[in-house]
C-alpha cells in the first residue's frame, strides 16, 4: 500500500512540475551563421529535454484517419495548404508516446510533453516532441 501511494504521489508530483512554455520562448531559437546549426539560449536552453505544456493547434498529418500518432503543432490555426506554414521555430513535429493514439482537433489544444531540437528539413521543423497527454480546450 506504501508503494502504491509512493508512486501516485510522484506522478502527481511530475505532472505539477510541467512547466507551461509560451511560443515566444520557442521564438527565441537562433542560426548560427557560421556552422547553420541551431542554437538554444536562456530559457529555451533550461526546457529542452524537460516536460513542458503548451497550447496551441494540431494539424494532423494523415487528413483521413480517426486516430493520429504524429501531428504538426503550432501557434495559430491551421487554414490551408495555400498558407505559408509557420518559421521553423514556431512549428513542432509531434510523435505521441508509444500506444498513445489521439482524435485530431481543430480546437486548441493543451499538449504535456519532451520537447527537442530536431530540425526536420521535410517539414521545415525545429522540434520535436514526445507527446505525453492532450487536453482539447473547447470554449
Amino acid at each position: 500500500m506504501k508503494k502504491i501511494l509512493l508512486i501516485m504521489m510522484l506522478t502527481l508530483t511530475a505532472q505539477a512540475f510541467s512547466v507551461e512554455v509560451t511560443w515566444e520562448t520557442l521564438k527565441t531559437l537562433d542560426l548560427d551563421p557560421k556552422t547553420k546549426t541551431v542554437v538554444a539560449k536562456g530559457e529555451l536552453k533550461k526546457i529542452l529535454g524537460k516536460e513542458i505544456t503548451m497550447k496551441g493547434f494540431m494539424m494532423p498529418l494523415d487528413y483521413d484517419a480517426k486516430t493520429v500518432v504524429e501531428f504538426l503543432f503550432m501557434p495559430y490555426v491551421p487554414a490551408c495548404m495555400h498558407v505559408p506554414p509557420p518559421p521553423p521555430n514556431q512549428l513542432v513535429l509531434v510523435k505521441m508516446k508509444k500506444g498513445t493514439t489521439v482524435q485530431p482537433s481543430f480546437y486548441p489544444i493543451e499538449l504535456t510533453g519532451k520537447l527537442t531540437l530536431d530540425a526536420n528539413k521535410d517539414l521545415e521543423s525545429s522540434y520535436k516532441m514526445d507527446g505525453l497527454k492532450i487536453k482539447e480546450l473547447k470554449q
